[in-house]
């Protein structure tokens, strides 16, 4: 993908008072399919620790391709929202200030592929991720997320923007699942003596 065609639009203030920046690719949505399947290590979690709410944090596991990708998203991020302070925060911006404010799509740990912070919504609600097998018939949520190999299509949607902090907002689409099949140990009742 070319970053060149991105841009972020003009700040806006959604109805819960929150300032975001919609980021588009030419005329198009910035999305990404990954081309190998991942993991996710942790499965869907939220701030509350509330199981039942409608908007999840989600993990994902990316190494080659995809983190080459976000690792430029991030760059490019840094760089455009200096060259558009002026416009983004009514300020101008060094580099360094907003290096300092921006967290970036990539969490990094040493010794660890990095983990791709994104945004997941929950069957039932709008804008829902939707799950797919390989044969391209949809499915259920995988059943243990850590266990389960998925291969996501995400939408790179906006730039929040709180106090001194900003970031891109990256949401799960779509996640094409497979998971370990588990066999019945109980099948043949015999004891290895």
């Amino acid at each position: 993908m070319a970053y060149s065609a991105l841009a972020l639009a003009n700040v806006s203030i959604t109805a819960k008072g929150a300032k975001m920046a919609m980021l588009t690719n030419g005329a198009e949505r910035c999305n990404c399919t990954f081309a190998e399947p991942t993991h996710c290590p942790f499965g869907p979690s939220n701030f509350d620790k509330d199981p039942a709410a409608t908007r999840q944090n989600l993990d994902i596991r990316v190494s080659g391709a995809a983190a080459e990708f976000f690792d430029g998203l991030d760059a490019w991020a840094i760089d455009y929202i200096c060259a558009h302070s002026e416009r983004l925060f009514k300020k101008s911006l060094s580099l360094a200030q907003v290096k300092d404010m921006y967290h970036p799509c990539l969490r990094k740990a040493p010794g660890y592929d990095p983990l791709l912070r994104t945004k997941y919504n929950t069957p039932g609600n709008r804008g829902a991720c939707r799950f797919w097998t390989a044969g391209g018939e949809e499915r259920e949520a995988p059943v243990d997320w850590r266990e389960a190999e998925v291969t996501p299509h995400v939408h790179v949607s906006h730039l929040w923007m709180m106090g001194g902090s900003c970031g891109l907002v990256v949401n799960v689409c779509d996640l094409l699942v497979t998971e370990a099949r588990r066999a019945f140990p109980f099948a043949r009742m015999e004891c290895d003596e």
